[in-house]
């Protein structure tokens, strides 16, 4: 069951041999299962080198970001647990939270890049956030066990060129741009 497809150097390559024929040796194998699994291999010169599998019911949730509602503010551990939609309320820390959301803050609040507010001047966690509160959400860490994913309220688009991180006050590189 699934698809198997099996992808090669093109035929220009094979035909242009010395440094492409070194590629001619190097195939992608994947192999699909509708709703289920996909696996991907890279074979070169007969040896597995790459290999990559995932199963659609594990899907990665890790960068993606949710309007969130709070559930749970525990003031002994600094942190609040917030439903985005997933099985598992996901773990904010407050080191985790934006300056935004503090007392006496509004929308338009920025905070440096790199000049992350030090945990001892934050106010506590239970003065910032609410239980039913909305806020926005981006995921850093996947759950294990019972433990839920790990959150941040830091939010971070990565482009080809630039990382978009709303309410920072600074621009994100993700390459730098060759001029030539």
């Amino acid at each position: 069951p699934g698809v198997v497809i099996a992808a090669g150097p093109s035929q220009r390559a094979r035909e242009a041999g010395g440094k492409q024929q070194a590629m001619a040796k190097r195939q992608m194998v994947i192999n699909y299962i509708p709703g289920e699994e996909c696996r991907v291999a890279v074979i070169e010169g007969g040896k597995l080198e790459e290999f990559h599998s995932e199963r659609a019911d594990a899907a990665s949730h890790v960068g993606s970001i949710y309007l969130g509602t709070v559930v749970n503010v525990e003031p002994a551990i600094q942190a609040a647990f917030v439903d985005f939609g997933l099985d598992q309320s996901g773990f904010l820390h407050v080191s985790d939270l934006h300056p935004r959301y503090f007392p006496g803050e509004d929308d338009e609040t920025t905070e440096m890049v790199g000049k992350k507010t030090p945990r001892r001047e934050r106010p506590p966690i239970q003065h910032c956030l609410k239980r039913g509160q909305e806020i926005a959400v981006q995921v850093l860490k996947e759950g294990v066990g019972t433990k839920g994913p790990t959150l941040t309220s830091y939010l971070s688009i990565p482009g080809r060129f630039l990382v978009m991180m709303p309410q920072m006050d600074r621009l994100g590189v993700s390459r730098t741009v060759e001029v030539g």
